[in-house]
């Protein structure tokens, strides 16, 4: 009896130093867990929502023409909800990704998704994307509901007359007739891989000058699909700089880019390219003093068949203390020739003025007007074209909200 007593206590202790000895490895296990640099100290990406939204009233005056009439109120919305997501590595390198979900459109629902790496070398972008062609560029500003990418064509309709013949405004979005905010074909957001170089050679953050390049198969957006090079124009190269420098209240910005198609489609029968490659070129310059900005902008579109434009932009503009105003002036030609045929009323040109203006209400909501004309006008009338003049004046309030 006595000696089953002891066997039954020795091992009783014997569980209980057991339990303590597993604690305490436990313990010593989960402190080095915490205190030894861990293989991936780096944390795991985390997504954040952003965006804006903007709504606009405005009241058009415009003629009425072969029982078209365009004049009147109108609402037009924009709005875009942004994914967007940033990790730092051990060794230094960000990786991040932005996808861009269009709220107020019924074609193309997603706008930009794209990828993209920081780090001492600069930075390299892969997915849809402007490029740097795009993104490098410098232009006046418009505190309103914006002039240089198209925009105006939303409160300026083109009409069609009784024998179909009407003013062809095309070639405005990332295109000289309407914006110096350009690419080649106006490929836009296509998919593409892009490098920027660190700013460099100036004293001062982010002052200096810097280079982008940018390679994109072909020209279409959210497409897995090999391009048939035979049949469609590919391998777009485009490249843009810039240089910037604020001293105190003065500022000054200048840019530069240039864009082409390296292999253009096949059309006949011995693999020649059916055209030459369609090229872009883009420069501007702005300027600041304080609260007064000025500046002005030129595009160029060559070798784009009936879309061969160029386009000027110049304005002024004073903010100070959350409110602003702008003055802006947008001239674009295209002659309409189209592989040596000049169909009618290809040829046009675009005249815009805006005066506008902003307010900051509160953080992140701004409530901006523009007072505006625009007029088209074309010189390949046929005698039976009644249209060879499209204007229309335009005043419109918004809020424009950012979050």
């Amino acid at each position: 009896m006595h000696n089953n007593m002891v066997v039954i206590l020795a091992q009783k202790r014997r569980n209980y130093m057991k339990k303590i000895l597993l604690g305490s490895t436990a313990i010593v296990a989960a402190g080095m867990i915490v205190s030894a640099p861990s293989a991936i100290a780096a944390e795991k990406l985390k997504l954040s929502v952003g965006g804006y939204m903007e709504q606009w009233f405005g009241y058009v005056s415009a003629d009425d023409v072969d029982g078209q009439d365009y004049g009147g109120f109108d609402i037009k919305s924009d709005a875009e909800i942004f994914f967007k997501g940033k990790t730092k590595l051990d060794n230094g390198i960000s990786v991040g990704v932005n996808v861009q979900l269009e709220a107020s459109q019924n074609g193309d629902q997603i706008d930009e998704a794209y990828m993209h790496i920081d780090g001492g070398f600069g930075q390299i972008i892969i997915g849809d994307e402007n490029s740097a062609q795009y993104k490098m560029h410098y232009a006046p500003s418009d505190y309103g509901i914006g002039m240089n990418s198209g925009d105006v064509t939303a409160w300026n309709k083109t009409i069609t007359d009784a024998s179909g013949d009407k003013i062809n405004n095309g070639a405005s979005y990332r295109a000289p007739f309407g914006a110096t905010y350009i690419e080649p074909d106006a490929v836009n957001d296509s998919t593409k891989i892009s490098y920027f170089t660190p700013r460099f050679g100036f004293v001062g953050n982010g002052n200096g000058f810097q280079l982008g390049f940018s390679y994109a198969p072909d020209g279409t957006q959210d497409s897995n699909s090999l391009p048939n090079r035979d049949a469609v124009n590919s391998d777009y190269v485009m490249v843009g700089a810039n240089f910037k420098q604020k001293m105190g209240d003065v500022s000054v910005g200048i840019s530069g880019g240039y864009g082409t198609v390296t292999d253009t489609a096949e059309a006949t029968a011995d693999g020649e390219d059916s055209k030459d490659e369609p090229e872009s070129m883009n420069f501007g310059i702005k300027l600041g003093l304080g609260g007064l900005s000025g500046g002005v902008s030129y595009a160029n579109f060559s070798d784009h068949g009936d879309k061969d434009a160029e386009g000027i932009n110049a304005g002024i503009a004073y903010a100070q203390d959350g409110w602003g105003i702008s003055l802006a002036y947008f001239h674009g030609e295209k002659d309409g020739d189209n592989g040596g045929v000049a169909p009618i009323n290809n040829q046009a040109e675009s005249d815009v003025i805006h005066l506008s203006g902003k307010y900051a209400l509160g953080p992140g909501v701004t409530f901006a007007g523009t007072l505006g004309h625009s007029e088209y006008t074309s010189k390949d009338v046929d005698l039976d074209n009644t249209v060879d003049e499209v204007s229309a004046t335009y005043l419109v309030m918004g809020l424009k909200v950012g979050f």
